[in-house]
Order: structure tokens, then sequence, then C-alpha cells
């Protein structure tokens, strides 16, 4: 159990690295891309089809990847951290937080429950 713990940990610090950087670089840059979206819808005909609009589309499909990847991520860090953090080992509790944690976060970008 002990090897169990230590592997959640491991993949909960994983997804709470890969939460951080969605939270602090991912999402940044996708709000960007959805105003100048916008804007480049304004403007007309010239905007759609370019190589603009597809790098902005890309850009925000990419936080919502980046959200499912956290989200599944922090669920198996959770799992793989529950069952030895219940056994007694102390350690495992904080696999337990990290993957409650980045599971919250890809669940608050990779899915549309809080838009």
């Amino acid at each position: 159990m002990k090897a169990l713990g230590i592997i959640g940990v491991v993949v909960g610090f994983v997804a709470l690295i890969l939460g951080a950087y969605l939270h602090f670089s991912v999402v940044p840059a996708a709000e960007i891309a959805d105003s100048a979206d916008q804007l480049g819808a304004a403007l007309g005909d010239t905007y759609f089809g370019s190589a603009e609009e597809q790098l902005n589309q890309d850009v925000m499909i990419a936080k919502i990847d980046f959200g499912k990847y956290t989200l599944l991520l922090g669920g198996v860090a959770f799992l793989l951290s529950i069952v030895p953090a219940v056994k007694g080992q102390k350690n495992a509790w904080v696999g337990v937080v990290c993957g409650l944690f980045a599971f919250f976060v890809g669940v608050a970008y990779g899915t549309h429950l809080f838009s």
C-alpha cells in the first residue's frame, strides 16, 4: 500500500502542475484569443477562414483539452491515493488533496459545467 500511496502522490503532483499550467498560462491565452476572435468576426469576411481565425480557434480548443487532461489525471491521482490513505498511510492524503484540487480545476475549464 505504501508504494501505491507514493505513486498516487507523484501523479497528484503532476496533475497539480498541469492544473497550474492550465490556470496560469492556457486560460489567459484562450481569453485573449476569444476576444480577438470576437473582434475579427466584427471585421467581416476577411477574417473567416484566415490563418488568424484558425490559430484563435486552436488556442480556445487547447483550453478544453488541457482541462480534460487535468480532470482525468486528477481523478486517477485521487483513486490511486484514497485506498492507501484510508488504510493509514499519512503521505497518501497529499495525493488525495492534490488529485481533488486538480480534478476541480479540470472540471472548471475542461467542461461547460461553470460556463
